[in-house]
Formats: C-alpha cells, structure tokens, sequence
C-alpha cells in the first residue's frame, strides 16, 4: 500500500485552480470551488489528483472517479467498486492511500503538545507514555493520526469512543515520519 502525498501545498496558487477545474467534472468541481478560501480549494483539488494518480500507478485508471458516501459522509468509489481509498490534508500537506481492502489515513503537521487535548482523547495507558516521552508533541500526533485513520477506516466519523479506538484487534496501523509530519494508515 502505498502512501501519495503532497507537501507545500502553499505553493499552488488560483492558477491550479482554474487548471483543475477545466477537467474535473462537474460534481467535484463544484466541490472544490464551495471552499472560500484558496488553501480549502487546493486541499480539495490536490486531494483528487492524488487520488487519480494512485488509480494510474495501479493500471486501473479508465474514467474520472466517482464517489458515493456512506451514512456518516464515508466516500467511495462509485465506478471503481473493487478499491478503497482515504484522503486527509492538514495545514501544508495533503494524502491519499488506495487500497484493495477498507483503509483510512491521517496526515497532521507536528505542533505543540497540548495537555487538555491529549487528556480528551487519549486513555490512561496513553497518557502515562506521553508523560514519560522526550518528545510529547511527535507522540501526541502519532497517536491522533492513528486515533483518526482509525476512524476513516470505520466510515464512523469521530466518536465518543476516541480513547479506546486503537484497542480493536484486528485493524492494523502503519506510521511514517515525513519531515514535520505525521502519516498514519489503518488497514484490516
């Protein structure tokens, strides 16, 4: 499985954006252009072409793709039934992962550790090892990406259930450090 991404997204400018929008069709065109700011619009537009890029590299690429959602607002493709897909963005970047099997991903910029944050959504035994980290802001990220590919995985959305989501057994996460990044896919 593999992880396509875009870093510095704060290069692409309007011109992309009219770019995208000549060949998109129309449903995601629209799409992109009901973000009001630009970085919203670029998110959305690089988000696709990823996505595109991924069906091209595994040779299956033979029309624009389609998505249809499940009842919590869980993409999938519509005319591509037999692959799965998840995307993310965060403040400079933008990811996309293609799969076989129902995958989710999260791509978050490392910031600044926040204690009230990580007492929201991590249990106890999480708590106890970002205490004891060196680097409580990189292990903060690396579990709420998990914690939200997770999520993305099940097609839920975020829930009450956020502390004890990494304890299901049969999902499996995968975690890259790219620069100031954190990427985390969950697969079953």
């Amino acid at each position: 499985m593999k992880i396509y991404y875009v870093t510095d997204i704060d290069l692409f400018d309007e011109k992309f954006i009219d770019e995208c929008a000549s060949f998109f069709p129309e449903w995601r065109k629209d799409k992109m252009l009901r973000y009001k700011n630009l970085k919203g619009r670029v998110q959305n537009g690089l988000a696709y072409l990823l996505l595109i890029k991924a069906l091209q590299e595994e040779g299956v690429f033979y029309e624009m793709p389609e998505f249809f959602y499940n009842e919590h607002g869980k993409p999938f493709l519509k005319n591509y039934p037999d692959w799965y897909f998840s995307l993310s963005h965060c403040k400079t970047a933008v990811c996309c992962v293609l799969s076989k099997k129902e995958v989710g991903v999260d791509i978050e910029e490392i910031a600044t550790y926040k204690e009230n944050l990580a007492n929201y959504v991590c249990n106890e035994n999480e708590l106890a090892m970002l205490c004891d980290s060196d680097k409580k802001a990189d292990d903060f990220y690396e579990l709420w990406t998990k914690k939200e590919a997770v999520f993305k995985l099940l097609g839920t959305g975020i829930t009450k259930e956020i502390k004890n989501i990494l304890d299901i057994p049969y999902i499996n996460i995968e975690t890259q450090k790219i620069h100031n990044l954190i990427i985390s896919v969950s697969y079953i």
